[in-house]
């Protein structure tokens, strides 16, 4: 039998501890207890997401790619291959745009879908209307008919005599 291989792990750094597996928990920024003379704000464990979370917010999607860029920025280093997370947030931005229109595109398709059937309700009652109109018209030609056929009989039986 073959072993298998172990799982891969991404390390992270901590910068009071150096590489350290990651955890389960998510770490956030604090940047109200920020010391004045640090530019980089204080790092804190932030509480496990809840299942009910949905899709991030558009501002909180460029909010995170903005952090980004500023986090790596703070750094100051001068690797050109830093760089890829000012495309990062420039994708994260894109992303926004596009879930933005995308919403405006449900909204439309929402005010279309109640346009239709609005239009269906209008188009039902011209349908009722017309055939309304049909039964009268039918209505009105039996009658004349029964009219005709009355003058009909009348102007035989007067000219015979």
């Amino acid at each position: 039998m073959s072993q298998q291989n172990p799982k891969l792990v991404m390390m992270r750094f901590d910068p009071r501890a150096g590489w350290v597996q990651p955890s389960e928990q998510r770490i956030e920024v604090d940047e109200e207890q920020a010391p004045s003379a640090n530019p980089a704000p204080l790092l804190r464990e932030a509480p496990p997401p809840s299942s009910a979370a949905k899709a991030p917010s558009l501002e909180s999607l460029t909010d995170l790619g903005a952090s980004i860029v500023e986090v790596f920025n703070s750094l100051k280093l001068d690797d050109p291959r830093l760089e890829i997370w000012t495309q990062v947030n420039a994708s994260i931005e894109k992303i926004s745009e596009k879930i933005n229109e995308q919403k405006l595109l449900e909204q439309k398709l929402h005010e279309v879908a109640i346009d239709i059937e609005n239009l269906r309700n209008l188009t039902a009652e011209f349908v009722n209307h017309a055939y309304q109109n049909e039964v009268e018209i039918h209505a009105t030609s039996k009658v004349r008919v029964q009219v005709a056929e009355s003058l009909n009989q009348r102007i035989k039986n007067a000219l015979k005599t």
